[in-house]
């Protein structure tokens, strides 16, 4: 018979009793359930105009778009959010870290960027349009990637001990906007109209997104280690 012991110890033991959820895994459950009920509308919405239309219809693949980066954007919120609050406030060593804060205005600021995020959810099948350029729902994603900056500005004026991590976030999200505006404005400028050029901003902010997404799930591992 062959002795499988050898490999038992290669293996890492995922299920070891010693292994327990912290508790910024622990407090993350509940964003299955929000998530379900910010996204039934712009789902169900899609699911409809899907069947009817068809995926060759333009307004049915921006949807489908939009879905997409919302969806990366309110997971990239959840991640961040929680693991500033791990570092700022939860961790043993957190005031001595961070003597200067404030849990009421930092938990604001994360309302304040949920509820943003949860417009957007409402603006999915919208395609009206302000000023014949920008759609609701494109407006809604730029005032969510500017929430952070605001966030920041209040943070540095209180002189919070935690502005550097705001700043990280902000930065990146000011860094994305920029770069979709820019090729925003080159598309529509080089004669692609104005639902071309939405989709073309909104798949930048997407990778842009996705990318740090994945970053912050890579951060969340190493906490593990």
């Amino acid at each position: 018979m062959r002795d499988n012991s050898s490999l038992l110890v290669a293996t890492p033991n995922l299920a070891s009793p010693t292994r327990r959820l912290s508790d910024l895994q622990r407090s993350a459950f509940w964003i299955y359930g929000v998530t379900a009920m910010v996204m039934r509308e712009p789902l169900g919405l899609v699911i409809r105009h899907t069947s009817d239309a068809g995926l060759n219809h333009w307004q049915v693949r921006l949807e489908l778009l939009r879905v997409a980066v919302i969806l990366l954007l309110l997971a990239r919120l959840f991640l961040r959010t929680g693991l500033y609050f791990e570092r700022v406030y939860m961790q043993p060593d957190s005031n001595d870290r961070f003597p200067r804060r404030s849990y009421p205005t930092d938990f604001l600021a994360g309302l304040m960027l949920f509820l943003v995020g949860a417009a957007a959810t409402t603006a999915v099948g919208t395609h009206t349009r302000v000023f014949r350029a920008f759609a609701p729902f494109t407006v809604a994603v730029a005032c969510f990637l500017l929430v952070d900056t605001f966030w920041w500005a209040l943070a540095r004026l209180r002189g919070f001990s935690s502005t550097a991590l705001i700043r990280d976030q902000a930065v990146t999200n000011l860094g994305m906007l920029a770069a979709s505006l820019t090729v925003w404005s080159l598309a529509y400028a080089a004669g692609a109209d104005a639902v071309l050029s939405d989709q073309i901003a909104l798949g930048i902010i997407g990778i842009g997104t996705a990318a740090d997404v994945v970053w912050q799930a890579r951060t969340y591992e190493s906490l593990d280690r």
